[in-house]
């Protein structure tokens, strides 16, 4: 059926408020960026306010008090004038240049800014600099350039990329007991240079001078408004009613509607999924009732008693290639399809923004019930945990006492013999050793599906990291779980005969058939699935229950054997309101799987911060203190920092290695005899490769000149991306030292430092003086 579109110039009005909204979330961005850079106690108590409200809505604040203003600004007296100026000032730059003069303004009052005296200041190009009582470390880079625009999450920065690299060189060093000193170095402005950042602020931005006196009233009518917005939950009526029809996360919030037509189209779309399901294909039925609430919002006027059957069915079969959930695949069908269809006479720019809206509107609402504020993760992946067994429940055998302690456990996977086409007990070629944890992501991505609702996904996580972890002491042979050099392995058919595993990062393949070995990545025959989207939630579940095992009354971890029939238990139960606890204790005292499970317990997991022994390497400890860089003559004590942060880079990668015993050692004998240091000590970036081939040098990020808050996103950006190691350069302005960053959790930037035990980069060295970051990429 067809529906008359809306004219032009309603368009043009809907491009209009986006393009506010985007320049009023901007503006918030801005002023909380600034506001934590002002030393004045009301200054900061606005940026604070700004953090609560992101604390609120999950850290979308930004994007619903810029709406929210946008809906003031178009009902307020002048609102249309202070819209104006808004979006001037934020296309235009001058928000941005605000935001530095409050920077130099910082500088001015003592605060760190990134101004050095003559003396300390790097220029491009320069290599070394005086340490200033600083660890032994490393150089800058010879081939600097201007500072590039900071990579967005899935993007690289080749463009700017060195020819040479960074230097583990030209460092004076100054010993001291424990082989370094602290960063101690606190520059203080004289008075002249200080009254002239004073008058820059200013200079830079006469704007700054109209906005900072409003900025207290307008954070008080922001914060009115956002409560209004996050109160208006008939926007949100659709989402609302078959989250509570479905059995799905509603934020505690039910009966959001009485309309008879509403709530009988979401029990006709819950009972349509379910049939969906039972071919095989999960379906989010939020997903398919957003579809026509984005198109009623584009004035489709479709009367939700009149959406047949049919209708429903399309809108799910446009999400499929095979049995397989594809979102490119849904936005094109979408697009050239289904909404053409109700909206004939639409713009390409209306149909864009429609299919903007079917995604939009769940975020909107994932935001509402508070489903994202349960994130605390920024991992793009789970660590590393410590597993203290006491024995595992085996059917058929029962209790098996075998007491284990294992940490830093890696998956190798194995070909599966028989039918499958390989042979039992040799390694699957081509594959690297994988973290256990990542690696029970990618067998729920695979065996369960990226479509699953939150707690069936987190329920097969625990029932096969249980199952795994149990399968070496059922079956015994070559499937085993023992040390090698240091780190725990894990022995795993890849296949149905063990578990199906799916890198999260780059996908997977097979030949057809159910008895076919699945590889990772793409080339062996037919594609399974594709890589797991950087912000997928998916990531964020491993993260929640990692660690996570079902075990009995003795607390002995069970054997979970599941196949489709317990995978689909999972969904069934998760849609009924079932929790993932819940799901596991019910599927797994019931029926053929009557194994007694009775609590879940967790192991000691480091959460964001690496625990593998690698975090623990230090420059000026271990059997490699001595062993020299290249021809320069000088030790990894000496000036081994950046050779030992990428050390623990690749070490905790996972990647395999040309060495038998990979250390920082091992890893400086090798690269001197493979180009991996110039006569004077510096490092080659890309010299890392020849010792782990998969391990790629991507380039480098210039953080000069950055607020506090601009250089935490630009780490952030970069660690957030599946298969990205990154280290930092964090003496910059007052002398060199480098450490391989772990996470960053909230404000922190945790790191694993090779000069020192800290792990809170920014308490142990100023913010300030974090001038550059190098970063590699598992290909």
């Amino acid at each position: 059926m067809a529906y008359e579109a809306r004219r032009d110039d309603d368009l043009s009005k809907e491009e209009e408020k986006a393009r506010s909204d985007s320049n009023n979330a901007q503006a918030v961005r801005t002023l909380t960026a600034a506001g934590k850079e002002v030393p004045e106690a009301h200054v900061q108590a606005v940026a604070r306010g700004l953090d609560i409200a992101s604390k609120v809505t999950g850290g979308k604040s930004d994007e619903l008090i810029g709406k929210a203003l946008t809906r003031a600004n178009n009902i307020a007296p002048g609102g249309k004038l202070t819209q104006n100026a808004t979006n001037k000032a934020m296309e235009s730059g001058a928000g941005q240049a605000a935001a530095k003069g409050v920077s130099l303004y910082n500088s001015a009052k003592g605060g760190g800014a990134p101004n050095e005296t003559p003396n300390q200041v790097k220029k491009p190009g320069d290599v070394g600099g005086e340490q200033g009582g600083s660890l032994p470390s490393s150089g800058g880079d010879k081939n600097k350039e201007n500072v590039p625009n900071v990579p967005k999450n899935g993007e690289s920065s080749q463009e700017n990329k060195p020819s040479g690299g960074g230097e583990d060189g030209n460092e004076k060093v100054k010993e001291d007991s424990n082989g370094g000193g602290k960063d101690d170095s606190n520059q203080k402005d004289d008075d002249g240079k200080s009254k002239a950042s004073f008058i820059a602020m200013f200079t830079l931005s006469p704007v700054f001078i109209m906005i900072v006196p409003g900025i207290i009233i307008v954070i008080m009518l922001i914060m009115m408004l956002l409560s209004i917005t996050i109160g208006d939950l008939a926007d949100y009526e659709d989402a609302f009613g078959i989250s509570s029809i479905a059995g799905m996360d509603t934020g505690g919030v039910n009966d959001i509607t009485n309309d008879p037509d509403k709530l009988a189209f979401y029990n006709k779309v819950k009972e349509i999924t379910l049939e969906y399901q039972e071919e095989g294909k999960t379906v989010n039925p939020l997903l398919v009732v957003s579809v026509f609430h984005a198109l009623n919002v584009y004035d489709a006027h479709i009367s939700y008693r009149n959406i047949t059957d049919e209708e429903i069915k399309r809108v799910i079969d446009a999400m499929f290639v095979d049995n397989t959930y594809s979102e490119t695949q849904f936005k094109n069908n979408l697009k050239n399809d289904i909404i053409p269809s109700y909206l004939p006479n639409a713009t390409s720019g209306k149909i864009d923004l429609v299919v903007n809206e079917v995604f939009d509107y769940i975020r909107r609402y994932e935001d509402i019930i508070g489903k994202n504020r349960r994130r605390s993760s920024n991992c793009s992946s789970p660590g590393s945990c410590t597993y203290d067994i006491s024995g595992f429940y085996i059917q058929g055998s029962g209790n098996v006492t075998k007491e284990l302690n294992v940490s830093d456990i890696y998956v190798r996977l194995m070909q599966c013999g028989d039918n499958y086409g390989g042979t039992y007990g040799e390694p699957l070629a081509g594959e690297e050793l994988i973290p256990f944890e990542k690696y029970i992501l990618g067998v729920a991505y695979a065996e369960i599906g990226p479509s699953a609702p939150e707690h069936a996904f987190k329920a097969q996580m625990i029932a096969a990291r249980s199952y795994i972890l149990a399968r070496p002491t059922q079956m015994g042979g070559w499937r085993t779980l023992k040390e090698e050099n240091g780190k725990w392995v894990l022995q795993v058919a890849s296949c149905t005969a063990d578990q199906v595993y799916c890198d999260p990062d780059r996908g997977c393949s097979s030949t057809d058939g159910q008895w076919s070995m699945v590889h990772s990545g793409p080339g062996y025959g037919r594609t399974l699935h594709g890589p797991i989207e950087e912000n997928s939630p998916l990531r964020q579940y491993a993260a929640d229950v990692q660690g996570e095992v079902l075990v009995n009354n003795q607390g002995y971890v069970i054997l979970t054997g599941y196949v489709n029939t317990e995978s689909n238990q999972f969904i069934s139960l998760a849609r009924s309101g079932y929790d993932y606890k819940q799901i596991l204790l019910q599927v797994y005292n019931q029926g053929n799987r009557n194994y007694g499970a009775y609590d879940i317990n967790k192991a000691s997991c480091g959460g964001c911060v690496s625990n593998g022994s690698y975090a623990s390497w230090k420059q000026y400890e271990g059997d490699w203190v001595n062993v020299t860089l290249g021809t320069s003559g000088r030790s990894i004590s000496q000036i081994g920092c950046l050779a030992t942060s990428v050390a623990i880079q690749i070490a905790r990668s996972g990647v395999n290695v040309n060495v038998s015993d990979f250390n920082p050692g091992t890893f400086v004998e090798y690269l001197n005899s493979h180009g991996g240091f110039a006569s004077t000590g510096d490092f080659n970036w890309d010299s890392a490769s020849s010792i782990a081939p998969s391990f790629a040098y991507q380039g480098k990020v210039w953080l000069e000149g950055m607020t506090r808050a601009q250089k935490l996103e630009a780490i952030r950006n970069l660690v957030s991306q599946p298969g990205v190691y990154v280290v930092a350069e964090v003496k910059g302005n007052t002398g060199q030292h480098w450490v391989a960053i772990d996470s960053v959790d909230g404000n922190t930037v945790n790191m694993m430092d090779p000069g020192s035990t800290a792990t809170d980069m920014w308490s142990e060295y100023n913010w300030v003086n974090t001038s550059q970051l190098a970063y590699y990429k598992v290909s």
